[in-house]
């Protein structure tokens, strides 16, 4: 607030200034003007917004007080949306945490930032891959995994500013087998030919939709020329800058909900 009184003493004691000068004026109670340049404005809001704010604007459905948080607690180290479980029969390990949500959950920026990559994902989802930087000049990647591809809001090349919707959050789908059934066929057209697909997780009797979150710390680099999928490093099959996201999502999560995990 210091740099918007400043602005207002600095104008008061000026000339009248050319009508097209960008300033914002109004009246105080005592009825005298007062001015702030939309620069101080800008400095105000950014010095006073969070550093990070959570990807989903709801809690997670295996939020801890949430339906799922007693087995699949997405803060806990002990089942399989944390990072490091095991995947593919242990063949790798999870590169992210899983957040669950209702159907078509909104996903947002934590911060600003610049979409480098929006691509297909896993079981019909797509990833977006954005680079972020905080107001304090931290800056990451962060890969935005199995949303739904046609609520994207975003391309390459788009600049962000935190809190931008993304996406909504993504079903994961694999294809039914012949002769195989499901209570919960889903049928989607591939290269114009229907074809029979089924959730990949239902948990007792709800499926499942999820925003899976990975992290890079931007030591192999702030942009793509290193792919952050590489098949042939283990057991992540990921990029070396890969880290744990669990520390910056409770940071988001105590700026959006008010509350310390």
């Amino acid at each position: 607030m210091a740099k918007v009184a400043e602005a207002q003493r600095a104008n008061s004691n000026q000339s009248p200034v050319n009508a097209n000068t960008p300033i914002l004026s109004n009246l105080s109670m005592d009825g005298k003007a007062w001015f702030i340049h939309p620069v101080a404005m800008i400095d105000y809001f950014n010095e006073n917004s969070p550093e990070i704010i959570f990807p989903l604007k709801t809690k997670p459905i295996n939020n801890f007080d949430m339906r799922f948080g007693k087995n699949f607690n997405w803060t806990k180290n002990n089942n399989q949306t944390m990072f490091g479980w095991n995947r593919s029969g242990g063949k790798r390990k999870h590169a992210g945490r899983d957040l669950y949500t209702e159907p078509e959950t909104e996903i947002v920026a934590i911060c600003d930032g610049v979409v480098l990559d929006v691509s297909p994902f896993y079981c019909k989802t797509h990833q977006i891959t954005i680079k972020h930087k905080t107001n304090s000049g931290r800056q990451f990647i962060i890969r935005y995994g199995e949303v739904d591809k046609k609520s994207i809001k975003v391309e390459v090349g788009d600049v962000l500013k935190q809190g931008t919707v993304l996406a909504k959050t993504g079903l994961l789908l694999e294809e039914l087998e012949p002769g195989e059934k499901s209570n919960y066929t889903q049928i989607i057209k591939v290269n114009g030919i229907e074809q029979k697909f089924k959730p990949v997780l239902v948990i007792n009797g709800k499926i499942i939709y999820m925003l899976h979150l990975e992290y890079y710390s931007g030591a192999n680099g702030l942009d793509l020329k290193k792919p952050l999928t590489n098949r042939s490093n283990l057991p992540y099959q990921r990029r070396a800058d890969l880290i744990d996201p669990l520390e910056l999502l409770k940071e988001g999560y105590q700026s959006t909900f008010g509350i310390e995990l």
